[in-house]
C-alpha cells in the first residue's frame, strides 16, 4: 500500500478540538483520527448510497428494463 501525504489547513479552535478528542479517544495522532473519519464517511456514505438505489430500483424508479439479451450484452459491454 503506498501512502500520498496531504496538507490540511483548520482553524486553530478545531485543531485543538481535535486534538484533545484524538487523545481522550484513544488514537496515536491527530492523523489517525483524520483517516478513520474519512474512512468512515467514505463507507457510511456508500452504504447509504447503495441502499437509495436499492430502494429506487425495488420501486422501479430510475431502473433500465432490459430483456435477458440485451442484460447479457449490456453487462459484457461494461
Amino acid at each position: 500500500m503506498s501512502l500520498k501525504q496531504i496538507s490540511l489547513s483548520m482553524p486553530d479552535v478545531l485543531f485543538k478540538a481535535s486534538k484533545d478528542y484524538s487523545r481522550e479517544f484513544g488514537y496515536k495522532n491527530i492523523q489517525e483520527f483524520i483517516l478513520e473519519l474519512i474512512r468512515k464517511k467514505v463507507i457510511l456514505g456508500n452504504i447509504e448510497r447503495y441502499k437509495e438505489i436499492e430502494a429506487q430500483m425495488k420501486l422501479g424508479k430510475n431502473v433500465k428494463k432490459f430483456s435477458q439479451a440485451e442484460a447479457v450484452k449490456f453487462l459484457k459491454g461494461l
